[in-house]
């Protein structure tokens, strides 16, 4: 114990040095700080938006985008006769209509999702928009909308804020006019989990309807949630049967959609921990180079602490402690200096993208640890080595 804190206090001696090293490490460890959080953040939210999704089947034109993903945004309507078929098939517990159709708002160069249901009175579907409003109210007039908490963000990014209570004029196309608009109020925000929907809006489906000019009875996609996961291939197969899907129809399963997504999601993370270890891995080599530095000035000491009877397993055990202290005190650094850039960036891009938990930090901590561990091997090496009888002479 005393060898364990007369090797602390060593870290200290030589303040200038130390604060060299632990700022090399600080560095490196706030920007993987930075990084870790980010992965995490975009992590969770795939993750929510796939357990969101988990056990859904999409019925939806032919023609729909991104193979029905986006609740048959851009497609033809199909006929909503189509539910009461679905309904009495096995393993089928709901079965909801959903009319998508396209907003561009007057003072951008943007489109935007509106997605509509036929059963706001009993507040919609299980995890409709409609169940899961974090701010304001439902939807009462014919032209109130709420507006998902993901597309608020976007548009905070790009300098368009959308504020609840606020009226916005939207380009709109009904028919064969182009150049009509829609003045919608945003009377709530909502956060569902699923970001394909919260990237939207959301109203009553007679508000969509108005807008797309689509006709009562018919639907842009068809919403079947199946008991278990375990049935969703046999539904499948029951739908195309009794649909004819194939024909004009398509009948997409959305969580088999998002395991692409997924796989390059991870790629990204993989990449991200590559530029965090190599910013980390510099900051190693600056503690090696400082302990290096600080072996050749302490050649001394090392001689007459193993004139007095230390072993050489001493001095490694020394240089060791003080090599990971410093590393250690750099990654608390630099925790604390990313999440202050992460602070920074919430606070100037509105978008709650990063996630800083235990489990980040954590990681951050031991990568900091080892960097420090490798870093002093060398060091320490150097100090064992160090000859007493040698230095004794030159005092």
């Amino acid at each position: 114990m005393s060898l364990l804190i007369f090797s602390i206090r060593n870290v200290f001696r030589k303040k200038s040095v130390s604060l060299l090293a632990v700022l090399g490490v600080a560095f490196g460890c706030a920007l993987m700080t930075f990084l870790f959080s980010i992965s995490s953040g975009m992590e969770k939210r795939m993750e929510r938006t796939f357990n969101e999704v988990s056990g859904q089947i999409v019925i939806s034109g032919r023609d729909s985008i991104f193979g029905g993903m986006l609740m048959g945004m851009g497609s033809s309507t199909i006929p909503g006769e189509y539910m009461d078929v679905v309904k009495g098939l096995p393993h089928i517990k709901e079965v909801f209509g959903q009319v998508s159709v396209i907003l561009r708002p007057e003072a951008a160069n943007v489109v935007m999702p509106l997605f509509g249901y036929d059963s706001l009175g009993d507040m919609g579907p299980a995890g409709a928009p409609f169940k899961n409003i974090i701010e304001g109210t439902v939807p009462s007039g014919p032209n109130e909308v709420i507006m998902g908490k993901s597309l608020k963000e976007y548009m905070e990014l790009l300098d368009i804020p959308y504020e609840m209570g606020g009226i916005y004029r939207f380009t709109v196309t009904p028919g064969d006019n182009p150049y009509q608009f829609k003045e919608l109020k945003v009377v709530g925000i909502y956060q569902s989990g699923n970001e394909i929907l919260d990237g939207g809006f959301s109203a009553d489906d007679k508000l969509a309807r108005d807008i797309g000019n689509i006709n009562d009875g018919r639907y842009s996609a068809i919403v079947a949630q199946v008991d278990d996961l375990e049935h969703v291939d046999a539904a499948v197969k029951d739908i195309n049967h009794v649909t004819g899907g194939g024909k004009s129809l398509q009948v997409t399963v959305p969580r088999e959609l998002l395991v692409p997504l997924k796989s390059l999601l991870n790629s990204l993370n993989n990449f991200l921990l590559a530029i965090s270890l190599v910013a980390v891995v510099a900051g190693g080599l600056s503690i090696s180079v400082v302990m290096l530095l600080s072996i050749i000035e302490r050649r001394k000491e090392f001689g007459i602490l193993k004139a007095l009877g230390w072993k050489p397993g001493d001095v490694v055990f020394m240089v060791m402690v003080e090599s990971v202290s410093l590393s250690v005190l750099g990654a608390l650094l630099g925790v604390v200096m990313g999440y202050a850039g992460l602070s920074l960036a919430v606070k100037y891009m509105a978008v709650e993208i990063a996630l800083l938990n235990w489990k980040v930090v954590s990681a951050v901590i031991f990568y900091g640890f080892l960097v420090g561990a490798v870093g002093g091997l060398y060091p320490a090496w150097r100090a064992k080595n160090t000859p007493p009888a040698d230095i004794m002479r030159t005092l």
